[in-house]
């Protein structure tokens, strides 16, 4: 970002290697903007630990799924004007410092479709800002989606994570519905052209639908839609699954379910990348306990179930692990 969002071609090269295109940065250039006051943004990221961790501590707070991104830049120049984005984010201030104008919003509850370029003519930035405050490192900012912004750089080297937040909106439970409409005889019906025909076969479909959304069971299967959908990234854990001389679990290991909600739970199963696990007794209890402490330690898990059970229990968790159904960490 500089004055905008600069072309990749400006600092970035592509190059063939060995019959594949590939691209990198152009050293000298990339340096020149990050000096002249550039912000480096880094979209998408996932399987960085750190990162990660940062990313699934806030999806396990909010039961949505994540998009993480970081910002880098050492100057004093805005990178961008005030905008809005169109998902709830967290800002987390990883190194430096950030000051960050606020203002309230003009638009409301803006989704993926909207963007504040393409409407602050209709819908423009309110003149008076609502807050402006400076982020250290450590200060964690929760900002709702629709609400106008804008991060400056104060002169030294900030680096900030932004964790945006996607729970099922509105139009998702109805997407859902129309692809499943035509489960039933109602959704199969023709429709006449003359309205007064239409119009009654309009409000029995009208009824059927508020019935039929406004039902537990519904919404229970939509969610369990949404989770079969997912897919939680996650570092390979060879050294555990597959390195016989060291295929232990360590007391240290923390441990979180690979979803990013859970309710399930409570209904005797979970969905984690895809794959349904129906749950007896025992692993109710156990998930129970990791869901409501996301990364806990092996050693405190244990702590809560009697010292009879633990072995068994660890041998649950290592399979859990090995099915990609628990994340399990030697090294947080």
């Amino acid at each position: 970002m500089y004055n905008g969002i600069l072309d990749k071609r400006e600092y970035m090269e592509s190059y063939q290697d060995l019959g594949n295109t590939r691209y990198r940065y152009i050293y000298s250039k990339l340096y020149d903007y990050l000096n002249s006051g550039a912000t480096l943004v880094v979209n998408g990221i996932i399987n960085e630990p750190k990162i990660d961790y940062l990313a699934k501590c806030c999806s396990s707070f909010t039961d949505s799924h994540t998009f993480s991104s970081i910002y880098l830049s050492y100057g004093e120049k805005s990178s961008f004007k005030p905008h809005w984005d169109s998902r709830d984010i967290f800002v987390i201030q990883l190194t430096g410092k950030k000051r960050w104008v606020i203002y309230e919003p003009s638009f409301q509850r803006p989704l993926y479709v909207h963007q504040s370029k393409d409407m602050e003519d209709i819908y423009p930035c309110p003149s008076e800002p609502y807050d402006d405050f400076v982020l250290e490192a450590g200060d964690v900012l929760y900002l709702p989606r629709g609400w106008w912004h804008n991060p400056l750089p104060v002169g030294e080297e900030t680096i900030h994570l932004s964790v945006g937040i996607f729970p099922p909106y509105i139009f998702n439970y109805l997407y859902w519905l129309s692809n499943k409409i035509n489960d039933f005889e109602i959704g199969r019906k023709s429709l006449p052209r003359s309205w007064p025909q239409a119009k009654g076969e309009i409000e029995a479909l009208s009824k059927f639908i508020f019935e039929y959304l406004g039902s537990e069971e519904a919404y229970n299967e939509f969610l369990q839609s949404i989770g079969s959908e997912q897919r939680i990234p996650n570092k390979l854990n060879l050294d555990l699954f597959c390195n016989r001389n060291n295929n232990k679990l360590s007391d240290k290991a923390c441990l979180r379910i690979n979803s990013n909600n859970n309710f399930s739970i409570d209904d005797g199963y979970v969905i984690c990348n895809g794959i349904k696990l129906n749950l007896d007794h025992g692993s109710t209890e156990l998930l129970k306990k990791i869901d409501d402490n996301p990364y806990i330690s092996l050693e405190k898990l244990l702590s809560f179930f009697d010292a009879e059970m633990h072995e068994k229990m660890k041998e649950l968790i290592y399979n859990l692990g090995y099915k990609n159904i628990l994340e399990i960490i030697n090294d947080l």
